[in-house]
C-alpha cells in the first residue's frame, strides 16, 4: 500500500470543497446532523458535553433524533446512549418535552462479531503500516477536537476528511476477505440509522430536527439523506436551522 498516494488525494478533496459561507438563506425545513466526540469532549476544552447542552439550546429543534435503539427511549433507560448525548441533549430535550426518536441500530451477534475482527485487524502484523496510518488520523483528529469548538469540528471540511478516513480503512479491509464484514457491517449500520431517520421525517413533515451520533457516522448520513432530497444544513446556516 502507499498510504502517501492516499493522503495527497484527501488533501486535494478537502482544499477542493466549495466555499459556502455565502449560500442561501434556507426557509424549507431540514435537518443538522451535530457530530459528538464520545470520549474526546472530556479532554476538550470547548466542545465538551456541557457545550451540546448549550447547542440544543441554540438550535431548539423540534425533534430530536439521537444515538440509541427506539426501545430504550421508549423503556426510558436511554441503555447504550453516548455521554456526548444522554448528560445534557436529553435531559433539556425532556424537560422542553421535545419528542425523541432513537435512530440506531444494533445486531448483538454481528456486533460482537465486528469487535472481534477489529480487534484482529488492528493487531494484524501484516497490516502495520495502513493500521498505523489510519492510528495517526485518529490521533491527528484528537489534537485537533481538543482546541477547537463544534462549528470547527461539524465543518464540512473535518466532514469531508473524516470520510476519507473511513473509505481508506474500508479500502484496506475489503482486500482482505477475513476483515471484509467489518466494511459490511458499519455499512449495515448506517443504512438502518438512515432508514430510521426518514421514517422520522415522514412522520413528522414541516419540523426542524437534530440528529445527534457519533462523528463517525456523519458523513454517511448527510450524502444519504440528501440523496432522499432532504436539507441538510451546515454549520455555516445554523441561524436558518434555528429560525
Amino acid at each position: 500500500m502507499k498510504p502517501n498516494f492516499y493522503l495527497m488525494s484527501i488533501l486535494v478533496g478537502i482544499f477542493s470543497l466549495p466555499v459556502c459561507f455565502g449560500s442561501i438563506a434556507q426557509t424549507t425545513p431540514g435537518v443538522f446532523v451535530l457530530g459528538g466526540i464520545h470520549q474526546s469532549h472530556e479532554t476538550a476544552k470547548y466542545y465538551t458535553y456541557e457545550r451540546m447542552g448549550d447547542i440544543y439550546q441554540l438550535l431548539k429543534p423540534d425533534i430530536l433524533c439521537v444515538e440509541t435503539e427506539q426501545k430504550y427511549v421508549e423503556d426510558g433507560s436511554f441503555r447504550g446512549t453516548p455521554y456526548d448525548f444522554i448528560n445534557f441533549l436529553i435531559p433539556l430535550a425532556q424537560k422542553e418535552q421535545t419528542p425523541i426518536y432513537g435512530i440506531d441500530w444494533w445486531d448483538n451477534e454481528q456486533g460482537e462479531k465486528w469487535q472481534e475482527l477489529q480487534r484482529k485487524a488492528y493487531n494484524d502484523t501484516t497490516l502495520n503500516q495502513e493500521i498505523n496510518f489510519i492510528g495517526g488520523f485518529f490521533s491527528l483528529f484528537n489534537g485537533y477536537f481538543k482546541n477547537k469548538d463544534f462549528k470547527e469540528i461539524n465543518s464540512s471540511y473535518i466532514t469531508r476528511l473524516w470520510k476519507a478516513k473511513s473509505e481508506f480503512k474500508y479500502h484496506i479491509f475489503n482486500h482482505y476477505p477475513e476483515y471484509a464484514f467489518i466494511t459490511d457491517f458499519e455499512n449495515e449500520r448506517n443504512d438502518h440509522i438512515v432508514e430510521n431517520i426518514l421514517k422520522v421525517i415522514a412522520q413528522n413533515s414541516g419540523k426542524n430536527i437534530l440528529i445527534a451520533i457519533g462523528i463517525d457516522h456523519k458523513y454517511y448520513i448527510e450524502d444519504k439523506l440528501e440523496e432522499n432530497g432532504v436539507i441538510v444544513y451546515q454549520v455555516e446556516e445554523l441561524e436558518q436551522f434555528a429560525e
